[in-house]
């Protein structure tokens, strides 16, 4: 995210049982969050959070910056 810009996939389709690592980088400080996982990590100008989890729970998950509430990411797992 820069400049209050979300860029990336929208959407990411991820099969059950995979492992799955993303990065994210702001040029902002706040707090990465997936929920339904509840996975955080923190980002901030200098330093990207890097979110890894095991998609062990079938579903659609928000990814967003939890400060500013920003939605970065909806994570479809099946």
């Amino acid at each position: 995210m820069a400049g209050g810009v979300v860029d990336g996939p929208g959407t990411l389709e991820v099969d059950l049982g995979t492992t799955v690592a993303i990065v994210v980088t702001a040029d902002v400080a706040d707090e990465v969050h997936l929920h339904g996982y509840d996975v955080f990590a923190v980002v901030g100008p200098s330093s990207a959070a890097v979110i890894e989890f095991v998609a062990d729970v079938p579903g659609r998950f928000e990814m967003e910056l939890e400060d500013s509430r920003t939605l970065l990411l909806e994570i479809e797992v099946s």
